[in-house]
């Protein structure tokens, strides 16, 4: 069996990793993490006490436990970081910040059939976040895996541009979060954001090679698992609040778009979320008709329903305050089958 082999996110799912809260801290806010959060005002000044911080971690790997527990009922394998961040400080010519969590592998690492890239991700305190993980990466590159990773960027404060439109990263080194792809098969759409430039998708494209089509597209402000997500081969889910048919890449204009609007809030335990209530759409796929769903997210389920999915909810009480749901806290790294083409 191949170690590592993922080409979409709706294949039988075989192996994941997920993510853990344990050492999750609340960074100090700098540059960077306002041009990715862009938080309200005076969000400099928020205290989150060690008392509140422990309860919202202690939730979390509660949450994560009951995910696992589901994902091994489905005879997945699960694996979790062998090491985790404990509130460290990264500094670099020109900055420093502190480190956040090793929750999000999605985030920081990007599956492509038997290749795993560690993303030049733009956050300064998610620097160092593929760290925790680097002992399941060398188990993966000793079973045959390629394990790559992009320039390590300098992050420079010209890297950061507020424009009228929005933030936006310079083109002067490879940027991209891993959540800014969506994979499908031999195509791969890529949003450029605040989260991602155009230089790295032309660093993706150039190494992944002539087997891979990297689109470009920017259908919203960062990582693309709340605005829209492919459930299996012609049936997608998209985001009703940002997006019209229009939007949709070309490509996948073709496929049969389920609309979701009116996503259920399930609040944030700081003073301020990381993620908006569109969160509640981060699902995750075991197969081409099995789909984990958060629990409150009723309106969710009966929409897949009545499409012919099977929906697993799962409690998920934390997405909104660490800024992450199901698919974003994970990563399959061995779905059944092989490359196809599906566009």
């Amino acid at each position: 069996m191949t170690v590592l082999s993922s080409f979409n996110d709706f294949n039988r799912l075989q192996e994941i990793i997920l993510g853990s809260a344990l050492g999750a801290h609340t960074p100090a806010s700098e540059l960077s993490l306002t041009h990715f959060f862009q938080p309200p005002a005076g969000h400099e000044n928020e205290r989150v006490s060690a008392a509140r911080l422990r309860q919202v971690i202690e939730q979390t790997e509660e949450d994560m436990a009951e995910l696992a527990h589901v994902l091994e009922s489905f005879h997945v394998t699960v694996r979790r970081p062998d090491s985790l961040h404990r509130n460290e400080r990264v500094s670099m010519p020109g900055w420093t910040a502190e480190t956040m969590y090793a929750l999000m592998p999605r985030d920081c690492l990007l599956v492509a059939g038997s290749t795993v890239i560690e993303a030049p991700m733009p956050n300064r305190s998610r620097y160092c976040e593929t760290f925790p993980f680097r002992g399941l990466l060398r188990e993966y590159f000793d079973g045959g895996a390629n394990w790559l990773a992009a320039p390590r960027p300098q992050l420079a404060d010209s890297t950061y541009l507020f424009t009228e439109a929005g933030p936006v990263l310079a083109e002067d080194e490879p940027l991209f979060d891993a959540a800014n792809v969506i994979r499908c098969g031999a195509d791969i759409f890529y949003n450029v954001s605040n989260t991602g430039n155009r230089l790295g998708a032309r660093w993706l494209a150039n190494v992944l090679g002539p087997s891979f089509r990297v689109h470009e597209m920017s259908i919203c402000d960062d990582h693309v698992g709340t605005t829209i997500q492919l459930l299996r081969p012609g049936v997608l889910i998209a985001n009703s609040g940002r997006l019209q048919p229009q939007d949709i890449p070309a490509p996948l204009r073709s496929w049969k778009t389920l609309w979701f609007e009116n996503p259920a809030d399930d609040g944030f335990g700081f003073e301020w979320p990381r993620a908006s209530v569109w969160v509640g759409m981060n699902t995750l796929s075991i197969d081409e008709e099995t789909v984990i769903v958060p629990d409150n997210q009723v309106s969710l389920r009966k929409m897949l329903e009545a499409e012919g999915f099977v929906v697993v909810p799962v409690r998920f009480r934390h997405g909104r305050t660490f800024g992450g749901g199901f698919h974003c806290c994970s990563l399959d790294v061995r779905r059944s089958g092989g490359q196809e083409s599906y566009v």
